[in-house]
């Protein structure tokens, strides 16, 4: 099984990589062993239970690592999100007493679209059994695509213009609505480890996370992110959402864009519209 590097999982440091080995097991299916360490920060200030945003993310990784160091595509293309969805199928997604969350994950290359004989669109499920299931779906750029698209945007740099503490700042809530902006820590490991020139996907779906964590008691068994746009990094960010007895529909919005919708349910069950 051949073991990654963190660069084939996009991610500077090996702290942030979660997989570490990918294996092929037929034209479209693979297994990717993956780690969720204890440690992380993000699973503070209670470590024994499993932040649905490191699930999410560790199937993002094994995709990318796939693709990169599974089909050799290198480090030449951009991965463009469209869309991700997790399933929570537990009740008891806690680490275990000692140590990591460990286990193979199973990933399905379920649809793959190509242009000029190159992989362009990818639809992705996904699998630990007996724990979490999802999807994603992405579009592979070449750098010279995405920098065409990408050619006016503010990049990441040295110099750090604001921090908070708090991700998700409520402005207002009352028993069916919450507004709320966004208020960054661009000195964040996790979400800034590498220089970035938009807003990271995985930053708004842990944004999901903790509004409906913060709304029900406890973190989404279902939650769903697109992104139609991207998001500026220094832009400000107001997310509007309305509530219901089981769950959030958001919308992300930098002025009159909306650069990403969220849905999220208590069942995991749940299929969206």
């Amino acid at each position: 099984m051949p073991l990654i590097d963190s660069s084939a999982a996009h991610r500077s440091t090996r702290s942030e990589t979660l997989v570490w080995a990918i294996e092929q097991l037929s034209e479209q299916s693979w297994s990717a062993d993956i780690e969720i360490p204890r440690s992380h920060w993000l699973c503070h200030p209670t470590p024994h239970r499993v932040p649905v945003t490191l699930l999410a993310e560790a199937f993002r990784q094994a995709g990318l690592a796939i693709c990169v160091a599974g089909w050799g595509m290198g480090q030449s293309v951009q991965f463009v999100v469209s869309t991700m969805t997790l399933r929570v199928e537990t009740d008891d997604l806690y680490f275990p007493r000692f140590g990591g969350l460990e286990g193979k994950l199973e990933v399905t290359f379920a649809d793959i679209r190509y242009r000029k004989d190159l992989p362009y669109l990818l639809e992705v499920d996904y699998r630990l059994p007996g724990v979490a299931s999802g999807h994603v779906g992405a579009r592979v750029l070449s750098d010279r695509e995405y920098g065409a698209i990408r050619r006016n945007a503010d990049r990441l740099g040295d110099e750090v213009r604001e921090t908070s503490t708090q991700l998700v700042d409520v402005l207002e809530q009352d028993a069916d609505h919450v507004r709320a902006r966004l208020a960054l820590n661009e000195t964040d490991p996790f979400f800034f480890d590498h220089p970035v020139d938009h807003l990271p996907g995985m930053l708004l779906l842990h944004a999901s996370a903790l509004l409906h964590e913060d709304v029900y008691g406890a973190p989404p068994r279902f939650l769903t992110v697109s992104f139609p746009a991207f998001g500026e990094l220094r832009m400000e960010t107001v997310v509007e959402a309305s509530l219901s007895s089981h769950g959030i529909d958001a919308a992300y919005l930098q002025g009159e864009r909306t650069i990403a919708t969220a849905v999220s349910d208590i069942d995991h069950a749940v299929i969206p519209n």
